[in-house]
């Protein structure tokens, strides 16, 4: 993804501990752990063959019984795992399963670091993974994009803007920008650092972190000067930071699309997941998850497959 896969919240931490990934329950429409019983066991949830859509899922995935979904749950509001949670919850989450729904799969979902995703997709791991990646014709080579929502980006700094950053891509020259490893933030970077160095100042360095919690502890504490997030959320990290930050445009940035992504082999599914994407414009859900979760801003009207051209 791109670095708007990054956190939302600082609390997510604790939930990709050392060892990576932690398989979680079938889900319902919602919240992940929605269909836990008290004593922590899952419901297993059977495929329903009288879903609107269910005669276009393909039968080695009939065969299965359940689509397999990586994410990492560190992005609020987008997929995350609340304080005292085990399950994770967001608007990709809903809009993930109100598309299974369609189709009469269950979803089990899978916590992954973000930087494993696109490799757990190649190698069939996967069926599907939806974390706020960014669509780029590189990452068309591994993968296929369906594009749902588009977004914009602005760097979160320190209030009062003490390194004097500016909006232009030469405009934090010899500073740090931070990011989780595997983000889209490489790409940006490595244009202000060229722009910085055709004008003959020191060129803005990349800090990675290994998950948004240390980035996001990076620039409130002053280890690096900024950081890259989508426009829609400023206020959730400005929350989850204590107010410390305060947010910048990036001017040399257009807005980008974002998609969730599948296995370039399987092109039944993919087509399939994308005429449910449709149903639920059509019947008012996508419309519904993103007022639920106060994001319209994402709103993309027309979702395609591999739509980035650059």
């Amino acid at each position: 993804m791109s670095f708007y896969r990054t956190t939302f919240a600082l609390r997510a931490a604790a939930t990709l501990a050392a060892g990576g990934l932690a398989l979680l329950a079938f889900t319902g429409c919602g919240v992940s752990d929605s269909t836990a019983t008290a004593g922590g066991s899952a419901t297993a949830v059977a495929l329903d063959d009288k879903a609107p859509l269910f005669d276009l899922l393909p039968q080695k995935v009939k065969d299965k019984g359940v689509l397999t979904v990586a994410t990492q749950p560190d992005f609020e509001p987008a997929n995350f795992t609340p304080a005292g949670s085990t399950g994770i919850q967001g608007y990709n989450v809903d809009l993930m399963e109100s598309m299974a729904k369609q189709l009469g799969i269950p979803v089990k979902w899978e916590k992954v670091p973000f930087d494993q995703i696109l490799i757990g997709m190649q190698s069939g791991k996967f069926d599907a993974a939806i974390a706020g990646m960014t669509d780029r014709k590189k990452r068309q080579e591994q993968v296929d994009f369906i594009d749902y929502q588009w977004a914009g980006t602005v760097f979160m700094l320190q209030k009062g803007n003490p390194k004097g950053i500016t909006s232009a891509v030469d405009g934090a020259c010899g500073l740090k920008i931070g990011d989780v490893k595997g983000s889209d933030a490489k790409r940006l970077v490595d244009m202000m650092a060229a722009a910085c160095v055709a004008a003959g100042k020191p060129a803005t360095e990349l800090v990675s972190f290994p998950n948004s919690s240390d980035k996001n502890l990076a620039v409130t504490s002053g280890r690096v000067d900024a950081i890259f997030w989508p426009d829609m959320a400023v206020s959730v990290i400005q929350r989850e930071t204590g107010d410390k930050l305060e947010s910048l445009p990036v001017d040399f940035e257009q807005k980008v699309y974002l998609g969730m992504t599948f296995n370039k082999e399987q092109t039944e599914l993919r087509d399939a997941f994308l005429t449910a994407l449709k149903a639920i414009h059509e019947d008012g859900t996508y419309d519904e998850v993103l007022k639920k979760w106060d994001v319209e801003v994402i709103d993309l009207d027309t979702p395609g497959i591999n739509l980035a051209e650059k």
